[in-house]
């Protein structure tokens, strides 16, 4: 009798512990099946070559006014300038053809690809543009394509940069022993911001060689650098007077270059996004606006005052992309396509920003 009853305590205890193990398989058969499955949704299942290659495609599309060869998601936004748009308007129609110049930027990890391009708008009067193109990728189809057009921009014939180290900076992988993480990127350009907004260069970590191009412009170079392109020169007025100093005073680098306070029409930024970030390479790309009062009309240049043009007297703002290049943890390379002066505060028109932030009122 006491012999059945062990025979049949260890047959249950058998097919329980069998199939406690089967569930446990089961269990993992699931989570692994899972985790194959969130994987393959991670927009990081495209790397650099897959991010160009949506971005050749959607380029080729542009190129031929054909929208449906644009490999959209089944619920996607597109903008340009700030405004929600259908695609296939606005350059889709006036598009003309691509420029000598192209810029392209990375982030395999959040499925983030953006691009500078000078391209030429209209046909039958057409102009030069700059034309800087964010997209978001996820499971290789595009979900967000955010489009910014500085037209009529005559910087487009500097670019590329004669210089070719300047793409060699750009473009270069930086030792990993040099490198700072994802967010402390994001918080040194954001410092970037605060830095001109409160003309104060020690809100963001400089580098000494820092070189600055905006719209094909120089507007910064360091002390010791070779400027990448010819600065600008301004002609002389009419009436025979030398011709202004300009608020891009070179030779500074971009930090020490905030301190002559020639960038005091700036008077805050808003709405700031970073969406995409190579820490491969140390760079950031961002989007934001930075705000002008109108009530900064001039700026004192050897103990004269200077006015400033007419477009920085109004409330207005710049929406700005811009290329932040960092190395050793420092900025050393700054590139901007911007469009303005648009509305004030009136956004970058994708959610998510940052808050503004302004001086005080007379500061």
């Amino acid at each position: 009798m006491h012999i059945v009853r062990i025979q049949r305590f260890l047959l249950k205890s058998l097919v329980g512990y069998s199939a406690g193990v089967l569930a446990l398989a089961l269990a993992f058969i699931v989570l692994a099946h899972g985790m194959k499955a969130k994987a393959a949704g991670r927009p990081d299942g495209c790397d650099e070559a897959c991010l160009k290659g949506v971005m050749d495609t959607y380029l080729d599309a542009l190129s031929k006014h054909d929208p449906s060869l644009v490999p959209v998601a089944a619920h996607y936004r597109y903008t340009e300038n700030g405004a929600t748009i259908r695609l296939g308007e606005a350059l889709w129609v006036t598009f003309n053809s691509y420029g000598k110049y192209r810029h392209d930027v990375y982030d395999p990890e959040t499925g983030g690809v953006a691009t500078y391009l000078s391209i030429i708008e209209n046909h039958e009067m057409p102009y030069p543009d700059f034309l800087a193109i964010r997209l978001k990728v996820d499971n290789r189809k595009i979900t967000e394509i955010e489009t910014v057009v500085d037209r009529h921009a005559q910087g487009t014939e500097n670019m590329p940069p004669k210089d070719p180290t300047w793409m060699e900076v750009m473009n270069r992988t930086e030792p990993e022993s040099t490198r700072i993480s994802r967010e402390a990127l994001k918080t040194a350009a954001l410092g970037y911001l605060r830095a001109v907004a409160f003309h104060d260069g020690n809100l963001a970590p400089f580098a000494e060689s820092c070189i600055r191009l905006e719209n094909g412009t120089l507007s910064a170079l360091g002390p010791h650098d070779n400027p990448p392109i010819p600065a600008i020169k301004s002609p002389p007025p009419a009436n025979g007077n030398p011709a202004p100093p300009s608020f891009f005073v070179l030779g500074l680098g971009c930090g020490k270059q905030l301190d002559q306070k020639s960038y005091t029409f700036i008077t805050g930024y808003e709405d700031a996004h970073f969406p995409i970030v190579d820490t491969k390479r140390q760079i950031v790309f961002a989007t934001f606006d930075f705000m002008r009062r109108g009530n900064v009309e001039s700026w004192t240049f050897e103990g004269r005052s200077v006015p400033y043009p007419e477009g920085m007297r109004y409330p207005n703002e710049i929406l700005n992309t811009e290329i932040f290049k960092f190395v050793d943890g420092k900025i050393t390379r700054v590139e901007a396509v911007f469009e303005g002066p648009q509305s004030y505060m009136r956004g970058t028109g994708w959610p998510g920003g940052t808050k503004a932030e302004s001086r005080p009122i007379g500061k």
